[in-house]
C-alpha cells in the first residue's frame, strides 16, 4: 500500500469514526433531553460545530482518492 493510500485509508476511517461518535452523542442528547436537562442543548451545539466541517473533510478525502484505478505494473 502506498503512502497516499495509507493516509487516505486512515483519514477515511477517522471520518467514519467521527460520524459514528456524533451519532452516539445525538442519541445521548436525545436521552438527556427526555430527562429534562438543559445539557442536551450544549451537546447539540458542539455537534453542530463538528458537523459544519464535514463537507470540507469529505472534499479533502475525495481529492486524495484516485479517480481511476492505476494501471497494472509489469515485472
Amino acid at each position: 500500500m502506498s503512502e497516499k493510500e495509507s493516509i487516505t485509508t486512515l483519514l477515511t476511517l477517522l471520518d467514519s469514526r467521527q460520524a459514528r461518535l456524533a451519532a452516539a452523542c445525538k442519541e445521548i442528547a436525545d436521552w438527556v433531553d427526555n430527562q429534562g436537562h438543559p445539557t442536551a442543548l450544549r451537546i447539540r451545539d458542539r455537534l453542530n460545530d463538528i458537523e459544519k466541517d464535514t463537507p470540507q473533510i469529505r472534499s479533502a478525502l475525495s481529492s486524495l482518492k484516485p479517480v481511476e484505478p492505476p494501471l497494472p505494473r509489469f515485472r
